[in-house]
Parts: structure tokens; sequence; C-alpha cells
């Protein structure tokens, strides 16, 4: 594993033990760290997450804004960085792409193409 690959799987686990312990998400919502990208020279960072339901994505980014100085406060601590990459957020769209497949394949088996 490249000292970039170690360096991202720590930012990936410090970001979802930060987000567990510090975020208040709306109770109808669970979130899940799935990803994190941090660029080779750390200047910025994606974080990659999962919204059950698909329908809270936008409180959950408004939760994630509202908490985004404490949410950098504990990241430059865990990690002990003076200088925090930029973070942008994406929502893992697989469920929905699974969903959209099985729907598709459905279709085909009633009209007899499948």
């Amino acid at each position: 594993m490249t000292s970039i690959e170690q360096k991202t799987e720590h930012f990936k686990e410090a970001m979802a033990d930060v987000l567990k312990k510090k975020v208040e998400f709306p109770r109808t919502s669970f979130v899940t760290v799935v990803d994190a990208k941090l660029a080779p020279d750390q200047a910025n960072a994606k974080v990659v997450l999962s919204v059950v339901p698909l329908a809270d994505e936008e409180l959950v980014l408004e939760t994630l804004k509202t908490y985004r100085h404490d949410i950098l406060k504990e990241m430059a601590k865990s990690l002990r960085l003076r200088h925090l990459p930029n973070i942008y957020w994406t929502f893992d769209q697989t469920e929905e792409e699974a969903f959209n497949m099985e729907k598709y394949i459905d279709e085909l088996k009633e009209k007899g193409e499948l």
C-alpha cells in the first residue's frame, strides 16, 4: 500500500468516526462513509456517503454544512494536521442504479425480450 493510499484510508476512517460522534443527522437518516479520495497533493478530498433513505440526501447535505466547522476542527485534531484538504461531499448512487437496472430487467421480461 502506497503512502497516499494509507493516508486516504486513515482520512476515511477518521471522517467516519467524526461524523458518527459529532454530527447529529436527521433521525430518519442513516449515513455511512462509503469511500474517500484524497488528492496526491492532499489539497482536496472527496467523501462518498451512502444515505438511507435516498430522499434525505439534501437534509444530510444541509446538516454537513451546519456542522462544517466542527467536522474540520475534529478532523484536524484526529489527523494532527494544520491544513486540512477542501472537503467535497458526494453520494453513493449504487442502490439507485441497482433499482433502475432491476426495473429495466422487469420491463424486458414483461415484453418477452428477456
